[in-house]
């Protein structure tokens, strides 16, 4: 009897386990999947109703506001952000390309953001994928399986297809979003691949330890590229109240969109990161629909779920 009641409370504690760990995942990824989806439609506000045209000044302050707010987490839960055991990271060639890298992948991302419509800004952001692979291949020799490569291909086709055409007197503007999106999808597949090569280098550093190291150098490149990205006049910006708001709550949410980011990829893993991601790009598009009343065609909408659900081939597919 003893026996039978020991093995009963071990079946109880798992059970308790299960559920909390179960509880803890939903938690996550409800955490990220709104934050994000805030973020996004945060940003478009900024640019479209708030008119804060200045995407670079806006990435600085996502950076600034992200590397404040882990510098409190780490005086207030040390063991979230540990120290780096390397010192002389200002003086290693991968961790400044790093910097270099995540300093302009940022505000070429919010500057897409601006220039493009949603659904395109949206699918475009899956071909980063393909091109990560194609890195991969060239520098370390990893080569896809045939299902994974042909998941990719439609990703790319689907992509393509999505591509707006120009209308009236929006040309040079759709010009300079497809620009653009041209610079910023391979700066963004070595931004992926690099940063996971440091990390390696590093002896798998603790994701945030990392992001809190590399901000500060960031925002040096984010600051030295802002004349080339973000057009005069951000002196005499008037602020609103409500546009001090936003941009101040934009600002907010980098920081929750990254932590929570991070604690997807690093509980949940990679996969559940990516069904979460497509996940987030519908409702941000049915939200954009609500809130800014984005209409979508139905090539439109046939190439975003098509682009996404090839992903999500890709994610599951070995």
């Amino acid at each position: 009897r003893a026996e039978f009641m020991s093995s009963g409370r071990l079946v109880m504690c798992k059970d308790r386990k299960q559920a909390e760990e179960s509880v803890r995942a939903g938690a996550i990824l409800a955490f990220n999947f709104f934050s994000t989806v805030a973020l996004i439609n945060l940003n478009k506000y900024v640019f479209s109703r708030a008119q804060f045209g200045f995407p670079a000044a806006l990435s600085n302050l996502h950076y600034a506001v992200s590397w404040a707010c882990l510098a409190a987490l780490k005086r207030v839960w040390p063991a979230a952000v540990p120290a780096l055991d390397r010192k002389d990271l200002s003086r290693d060639r991968d961790f400044l390309a790093m910097a270099l890298l995540i300093g302009s992948v940022t505000p070429l991302n919010n500057m897409s953001l601006q220039l493009n419509p949603l659904p395109f800004y949206q699918t475009a952001k899956l071909s980063v994928t393909p091109v990560v692979v194609v890195v991969e291949y060239v520098l370390d020799r990893k080569v896809p399986s045939s299902a994974r490569a042909l998941s990719l291909a439609l990703v790319c086709l689907f992509v393509i297809r999505m591509r707006p055409a120009p209308r009236g007197d929006a040309t040079d503007a759709g010009a300079a979003g497809l620009l653009c999106v041209a610079i910023w999808v391979p700066l963004a597949a070595g931004y992926k691949v690099q940063f996971g090569r440091l990390r390696r280098k590093l002896g798998n550093a603790p994701t945030l330890a990392l992001m809190h190291a590399l901000f500060p150098y960031a925002l040096v490149v984010q600051t030295l590229l802002s004349p080339l990205v973000d057009p005069p006049g951000l002196l005499e910006y008037e602020w609103t109240p409500s546009a001090a708001v936003a941009v101040a709550a934009s600002g907010i949410g980098a920081f929750f969109v990254n932590f929570s980011g991070f604690l997807v990829v690093g509980h949940l893993g990679a996969i559940a990161h990516v069904l979460l991601g497509q996940a987030k790009s519908a409702m941000t598009l049915l939200v954009a629909a609500v809130v800014f009343g984005t209409s979508y065609s139905v090539s439109e909408i046939v190439c975003a779920t098509g682009a996404m659900s090839a992903i999500v081939m890709y994610s599951v597919l070995r």
